[in-house]
């Protein structure tokens, strides 16, 4: 997960936008199949963005919470932009109401969690910086949970590949 993570990261520096929005979109799925094994993939996908990204996409208002961007909402992203290639087809279940239609992504972090017509601009950069630093914090919080670090070593060990 470490060499996962690292490539998240050599692809956030090195500004290949699309490999890291798609190892972003990645990242609950696997860190929710060790944390919650025993939950159907869209719910400890959602359950894994939620805690461990979700509260930068939250708010406060006078009118009470407000959530931006959703668990449920991340995988609805991470299921149209790698299994439709962000051709949404909102007849397909996992399109979660037009997702699509309600979110974009952008370069501008100045524009980062605001609404222009009626769709919420994403900062590609920061959601990608706050999904690695999630993954980190979830990463040092599990090293000492000995059930999910052995999940963790039995599941997908990538290993930084040698050039030769």
């Amino acid at each position: 997960m470490r060499a996962f993570l690292a490539s998240l990261e050599q692809c956030i520096e090195g500004e290949n936008r699309h490999a890291a929005i798609c190892l972003t979109l990645v990242l609950p799925e696997m860190a929710g199949a060790v944390e919650s094994p025993q939950l159907e993939p869209r719910q400890r996908y959602s359950e894994w963005f939620d805690q461990w990204v979700g509260g930068k996409y939250r708010t406060s208002l006078l009118s009470g919470p407000r959530t931006f961007l959703s668990g449920s909402d991340c995988y609805a992203l991470k299921c149209a932009m790698l299994y439709q290639g962000l051709e949404a087809n909102a007849t397909w279940p996992h399109a979660s109401a037009n997702v699509l239609s309600r979110y974009a992504f952008v370069l501008d972090s100045e524009a980062h969690c605001t609404h222009k017509n009626r769709v919420l601009q994403v900062s590609l950069d920061l959601f990608c910086r706050d999904a690695l630093a999630g993954g980190r914090a979830w990463l040092s919080a599990i090293e000492k949970d000995s059930r999910k670090a052995a999940r963790l070593k039995q599941g997908l060990n990538l290993q930084p590949f040698n050039e030769q």
